[in-house]
């Protein structure tokens, strides 16, 4: 299914500057220029303005609690409605659990679970008189858990159960979540030091086409990859399934932690 459903929306896209979200910014473009393109990094905002000329871009750190306020701010003063929030700003930590750094807990909540909902809440009751949709992007890691990502994937199982619970009160048809495998991006590299990257892994841009088709079918999960999909389900009939995966990651964590202390 092609851009054509985005035909002069109006988008809000975080996370924008890299990776998922500006594979994202690229395919949505052609279709509209009605994009606010968000990140936190001022050099890659420069690199968007040049790329993508008619599209806005703005500054907004959203692991902190005032970043959303940017966000809703600039709409009011531009816009009279939103059509699509892409929630895709989001960050890792890879190590061990009981090494967690709890400041930085919370900013990872902030980022991760509080901002994405925080944001599309606010925009929904902001143009209560039009179509809105959420789409946040959350991991596969909401349902399965990888040695070393014990806070990430906390915080994306946070917001699985949170939309699950909007299901079930029958007021969710608004609200999408995406749950994308390891993607070839930047995203690992900030999460550790030359950290094992999990199996099985996707290129950014088929994840973006897989987000905006999904999208356009109205679907409230998105599952970029067919073959975790597959495996999520043969695991409910073979529960070995995960346990295995997790041994496999499990002898690369371990790698991981030898090499930490031997420098």
């Amino acid at each position: 299914m092609g851009t054509n459903w985005f035909k002069d929306d109006f988008i809000i896209l975080t996370g924008a500057g890299s990776g998922i979200g500006r594979e994202l910014l690229s395919l949505l473009y052609p279709a509209t220029q009605n994009i606010l393109a968000v990140d936190f990094k001022q050099e890659l905002l420069e690199k968007l303005k040049t790329d993508f000329p008619l599209a806005q871009t703005l500054k907004a750190d959203l692991s902190q609690k005032d970043g959303n306020q940017l966000i809703l701010d600039w709409v009011r003063s531009h816009w009279s409605r939103v059509d699509y929030c892409f929630a895709n700003a989001g960050k890792a930590e890879y190590g061990a659990a009981r090494e967690q750094n709890w400041k930085t807990a919370d900013q990872l909540f902030q980022l991760n679970v509080h901002s994405p909902i925080q944001l599309g809440l606010a925009l929904k009751d902001l143009f209560s008189n039009s179509r809105f949709r959420l789409i946040i992007t959350a991991s596969a890691m909401s349902y399965w858990t990888v040695p070393g990502y014990s806070l990430y994937a906390s915080t994306k199982a946070a917001l699985l159960q949170w939309a699950e619970t909007v299901w079930s009160e029958k007021s969710g048809n608004w609200l999408t979540l995406v749950f994308p495998i390891a993607t070839r991006t930047r995203f690992f590299e900030v999460a550790g030091k030359n950290i094992p990257t999990p199996f099985p892994q996707q290129e950014a841009l088929y994840v973006a086409r897989s987000i905006l088709s999904g999208v356009a079918k109205g679907k409230t999960k998105i599952f970029p990859s067919t073959l975790f999909f597959f495996m999520l389900r043969l695991n409910q009939i073979f529960p070995i399934i995960l346990p295995l995966y997790q041994s496999i990651e499990y002898n690369k964590y371990k790698k991981w932690l030898n090499k930490q202390m031997e420098t």
